[in-house]
This record gives C-alpha cells, sequence and structure tokens, in this order.
C-alpha cells in the first residue's frame, strides 16, 4: 500500500514538472546534453511572429508587387508614347528648336532639396545627391526596400516639374526584405548654388 502511494506521489511529482515545464519552460540538462524547452507564451509567441511574417510576405505577393508591376508597365507605356511624340518632333524640328531642346536645366539648391527630399520621405529611401557641374549631370545614389525604390525612381521621372531622364541606372539587392541600392544620373542640368558639390 505505502509503495502504491509512494508511487502515485512520484507520479504527480513528474506531472507537475511536466506541466510547469511545459508553461514556463525549463533547462534540463540529462546525459550531458542540454534540453531547452519553450513555455506555452514563448510557442504562442513564435508562432503568432511565424503568423505575421506570413500575413506580411502574402501582402507582398499579392498587392505590393502587383501594384509594382502596374507602375512600371505604366512607366514604360508612358516612356513609348513619349518616344514616339519626341521621333516625330525631331523629324519636323528646326535647327532652332534643336538648340532650344539641347540646352541645360537649370535648378536651385533649396528647390532640389525641397522635390527630391518630399520624394524620398513619402518612398523612405535614403538619397545622396552629387551634383558634377563640369559634367552637367546630378548623380544619385539611393538606399531602401526594393518596392520603395521603385517608387521613388518612378516619382522622380515622371516629375514634370524636374523634367528629369535618368540615364545609367544600375540596380542591387531586390529581395522584398533586403536593402536595395540604386545609383543613376540625370544629364544636362546645372545646379545653382553657392559652393559645395554634395546636396
Amino acid at each position: 500500500m505505502i509503495k502504491k502511494i509512494l508511487l502515485l506521489a512520484l507520479v504527480i511529482i513528474l506531472a507537475v514538472g511536466l506541466f510547469s515545464s511545459f508553461a514556463h519552460g525549463v533547462s534540463l540538462k540529462l546525459l550531458g546534453l542540454t534540453i531547452d524547452t519553450k513555455s506555452y507564451t514563448d510557442i504562442a509567441k513564435m508562432s503568432q511572429e511565424l503568423v505575421n511574417k506570413k500575413n506580411t510576405l502574402e501582402n507582398k505577393n499579392t498587392v505590393e508587387y502587383p501594384q509594382a508591376i502596374t507602375r512600371q508597365q505604366a512607366a514604360q507605356s508612358s516612356f513609348r508614347i513619349n518616344k514616339s511624340a519626341y521621333d516625330e518632333l525631331a523629324l519636323k524640328a528646326s535647327p532652332s528648336d534643336i538648340r532650344k531642346a539641347n540646352q541645360k536645366e537649370e535648378y536651385l539648391l533649396d528647390y532640389l532639396w525641397m522635390k527630391i527630399g518630399t520624394y524620398a520621405n513619402i518612398s523612405d529611401v535614403k538619397v545622396l545627391i552629387t551634383p558634377k557641374q563640369e559634367e552637367s549631370r546630378i548623380y544619385f545614389d539611393v538606399s531602401g526596400q526594393y518596392i520603395a525604390v521603385i517608387n521613388f525612381i518612378y516619382d522622380l521621372e515622371n516629375d514634370e516639374d524636374l523634367a528629369f531622364n535618368i540615364d545609367n541606372m544600375v540596380m542591387q539587392g531586390g529581395s522584398s526584405d533586403a536593402v536595395t541600392n540604386a545609383s543613376f544620373f540625370v544629364a544636362n542640368v546645372n545646379v545653382v548654388t553657392a559652393s559645395s558639390d554634395n546636396i
């Protein structure tokens, strides 16, 4: 009888210990091996994190990616239309029209700060701008999430007031979570500033 009571007590102690380890998580050492058990709260938290990551990925796949594709297709369509209009104008242009078209655009430094900074803030990207007066170019280095970088470039190129034509674009990265870096330049522009080559 005493043996049965002791055995029952041992079983109860083991059951309480197992329940406690499941509820709170413990680290056990057995035969030189360390066994870490996660608590129910930890497991629930990890499960929720996985669900959140899955939802984020699904949103990128079903919402953000199609939006980026749509914007890219719109940009390509706009490029074709503008190129066709340009080709038609080039055939009809007089020498004076051509000289006027090849004039360099001038931009005030503060104006560029405002316009480009606004697009950078909206897209949540970091931008380094380097005007090179001797080349009549502005060099851009952009970093951020892939979709954000694409959106920034799209907004910049489609701003009618800036009328930038982006050349020599190079992108590195491109996965949805990794940082994407893009570099490019805009030609035939002068930045009106008293000093400094860096914005």
